[in-house]
């Protein structure tokens, strides 16, 4: 059976953007940079405006190599291309040929929201479910329902939405909230996405779910249109970025996430000239924002 290993380094007191560019004239099919932190306190998930910081403490390479490389051989490359003193520190795995679909398959099933209110993959069948069933086919787009922060917008939907309130799903990835927006009575939904190919895994998505929605690469199309209710589960600093957008579009509430616990004030501060933000819930460190005009 083929198979591949994964070395995973830690290196001290190293520039790693640097190490990983002499590392590419070794003989490794893949190099890349891992975060060891969780992702509510990673840089890389939550911050667009700073540059990302690749400090050896916080992070790590880790190389993809044929299975039948000598791993000895490759440590002492690895040591003489960055100059170190020793071979460092290093986490070996070994991966296997195996189904990859099956595999993916396996990581995503059934989530449970609430009571009324799931979502799960095309591949799960489990009929006995007295609610609303979100079918979502993993992709491109931010979104199947196991982030905190998309459950929250979720739960946020369920608990606000009214029945023929239009909905804007502003950074709509997968489409998820869209979807959820439509089955729970909104008349009029529309996403809004930079992403093209997190458009299409939105649309298809839509079409797994025999709905109605559109999805725009801006909201140039709809500038002079408000909406009833605004949702927008991106990052702090994009929320912060498009305020001035999302006061043109909002017609009576906004609810926000993509927000940790320590990022809320600055949050509410860039929204404070049009409506005062208050913490409607919380999960695992992230937060979602609303607020009624």
């Amino acid at each position: 059976m083929k198979y591949w290993k994964n070395i995973t380094i830690d290196l001290s007191e190293i520039d790693l953007r640097d190490a990983t560019e002499k590392l590419m004239d070794l003989n490794i099919l893949s190099i890349s940079i891992r975060d060891k932190r969780e992702p509510k306190y990673s840089d890389w998930f939550h911050e667009t405006t700073e540059p990302v910081s690749f400090d050896s403490d916080t992070h790590q390479i880790s190389l993809l190599v044929n299975g039948k490389d000598d791993i000895g051989t490759l440590l002492n490359l690895v040591r003489d291309a960055l100059e170190l003193d020793e071979i460092p520190n290093y986490i070996e795995k070994t991966i296997e040929d195996q189904d990859w679909e099956i595999y993916t398959q396996d990581q995503f099933n059934e989530i449970i929201i609430s009571d009324r209110l799931r979502v799960v993959p095309p591949w799960v069948s489990k009929p006995n479910f007295n609610g609303i069933t979100i079918i979502i086919q993993p992709g491109s787009g931010f979104g199947v329902g196991t982030h905190p922060t998309t459950q929250l917008c979720l739960g946020w939907l369920e608990s606000n939405l009214v029945d023929g309130d239009s909905l804007l799903d502003y950074g709509s990835g997968s489409g998820i909230l869209s979807i959820a927006g439509k089955k729970l009575g909104a008349a009029y939904t529309i996403g809004i996405e930079i992403d093209q190919k997190a458009i299409d895994n939105a649309r298809n998505n839509i079409m797994l779910n025999d709905l109605e929605i559109h999805f725009y690469n801006s909201n140039d199309s709809i500038v002079d249109k408000r909406f009833d209710n605004v949702i927008a589960n991106i990052l702090s600093d994009t929320l912060i970025d498009i305020a001035p957008k999302l006061k043109l579009l909002t017609k009576r509430r906004i609810a926000l996430s993509g927000i940790l616990t320590d990022q809320v004030e600055k949050v509410r501060n860039a929204f404070s000239e049009w409506i005062d933000l208050r913490i409607y819930a919380e999960k695992e460190g992230w937060v979602i924002l609303d607020g009624e005009l």
